[in-house]
């Protein structure tokens, strides 16, 4: 019995995985398309699309916030047989996160340039940074939608569809990208807008097809949408997931354009240095693909082990995700390190930027292992509703660590970007010893949406 069901749980986790990870290979396949025709507009419109995508996703912390609030909230009520209270979740979190959309796109525009020398880009940057900003922002409407419909359907075992649709509006924006943007084909060579056009267009389809896919689902209903004194207790129990997950978020976010900033002012080499930190972390990307994935998978599996009050299953799905990331990922990057600088040749023509990048991927392919433990316990702490152990780890570990320690050793100690990626390093290894003892020390499931007589 005990090998049947154990047999069971990796079936779950590989049928939750393996989705998403083609999912977040198209993903993936749009941002290597966006920074490779980037790179044939010149240096400086490759360097703008690596600043602004960061600055776009400091501003999706709310939309994914929302998204993590989803999932713990719909998987523990599917979990439990709550149908109803999963369509209210549902209801709840599309209002929310497509309203924080508008709202940012409304109130953002106006102020793009003040963000832009917020950021310290530089002049000659400025131009293509505008306008990826200015036509990301009016994006966000229909990326917060996306995201939440998406962790919805994840929440209850939907992962084939999502599928399906992001391969069509990923195939929609490459050839935007090629179209518009590089003029191939015989159509107008738009360049910067070309390409963050394409991005707008396939992001606001896929989010409508997703939306409408709620209703066959039987997600959206008349009391999918409920009342104000459901609200009152639905929405505590989101903002009580979705706040620190909004605060882990902006840390992260914030922390990392940031060290772009650190990057961008090092005293020697530091417009090479920032493009090729942009075409390192798209190649990185490649790494994170099943690492997010199998974020995303135990997420749900965690959560509607608790929802159903199995709490050993929770945790043993957590032990058994860990170790199975850990150890993909470390044969992953082991491969793909004998081949990191045909990787980076792929990115750019220019030498010295390709230097850059090959010196950043020697540091992230060492530290996979941890940046995949990392992912893995947030995805646990995710699908149980305790996001406040993955705010306080990248609180102290990026703000009190990284931060600091990149500036010292980029500008002082070394005067180069390897003094930012050894405390990229270090600030990795301190955010796994405080998750994994939050996993083994603490009672991490106890904020779960569980029934009294089901916490035992």
């Amino acid at each position: 019995m005990h090998a049947t069901h154990h047999g069971s749980r990796w079936a779950s986790l590989w049928a939750l995985t393996w989705p998403q990870i083609l999912m977040l290979l198209v993903q993936f396949g749009i941002g290597l398309t966006d920074v490779w025709a980037a790179g044939r507009l010149g240096p400086d419109v490759q360097a703008s699309i690596g600043l602004i995508a960061q600055c776009h996703m400091v501003l999706m912390t709310i939309g994914i916030a929302t998204g993590n609030g989803a999932v713990a909230a719909v998987s523990q009520s599917i979990g439990a047989g709550r149908q109803r209270r999963a369509r209210r979740f549902t209801g709840l979190v599309l209002i929310t996160g497509t309203a924080a959309g508008i709202c940012l796109a409304c109130f953002g525009s106006p102020f793009r340039l003040e963000v832009l020398r917020l950021m310290q880009t530089p002049q000659h940057l400025m131009e293509s940074a505008d306008t990826f900003l200015r036509i990301y922002l009016w994006t966000l409407p229909g990326q917060y939608l996306l995201a939440v419909t998406t962790a919805v359907l994840r929440a209850v075992r939907s992962v084939r569809l999502p599928l399906l649709v992001t391969l069509a509006t990923g195939f929609l924006n490459i050839w935007g990208d090629l179209a518009f943007g590089l003029g191939w084909w015989g159509f107008p060579r738009c360049g910067a807008a070309g390409l963050a056009w394409a991005t707008f267009v396939s992001v606001t389809l896929g989010a409508c097809l997703l939306f409408f896919e709620l209703f066959s689902f039987g997600l959206l209903r008349r009391d999918s949408f409920p009342p104000l004194r459901w609200i009152r207790c639905g929405g505590r129990y989101l903002l009580r997931v979705g706040l620190p997950a909004l605060g882990t978020s902006f840390l992260w976010q914030t922390g990392f354009v940031l060290v772009l900033v650190i990057t961008m002012t090092l005293p020697q080499n530091s417009i090479n240095a920032l493009a090729g930190l942009t075409a390192g972390m798209r190649i990185e990307a490649l790494i994170f693909l099943p690492a997010v994935a199998c974020q995303m998978a135990v997420a749900v599996l965690v959560g509607q082990s608790l929802g159903s009050g199995d709490r050993k299953e929770a945790q043993q799905s957590a032990y058994d995700m860990l170790g199975l990331a850990v150890i993909g990922m470390t044969l992953l990057t082991g491969c793909l390190w004998f081949v990191r600088e045909e990787l980076a040749a792929l990115m750019t023509n220019d030498p010295a930027v390709r230097a850059e990048a090959v010196r950043y991927l020697v540091f992230n392919f060492l530290s996979a292992p941890l940046m995949v433990a990392n992912l893995v316990l947030i995805g646990v702490f995710i699908g149980a509703g305790a996001t406040q152990y993955s705010m306080w780890s990248y609180l102290i570990s990026v703000w009190g660590v990284r931060l600091p320690l990149s500036w010292w050793l980029g500008h002082v100690v070394t005067a180069s970007s390897s003094g930012v990626y050894w405390a990229m390093v270090v600030s990795q290894l301190v955010q796994l010893g405080m998750l994994l003892r939050v996993l083994f020390r603490t009672d991490w499931k106890r904020f779960a949406l569980m029934s009294p007589d089901k916490r035992a």
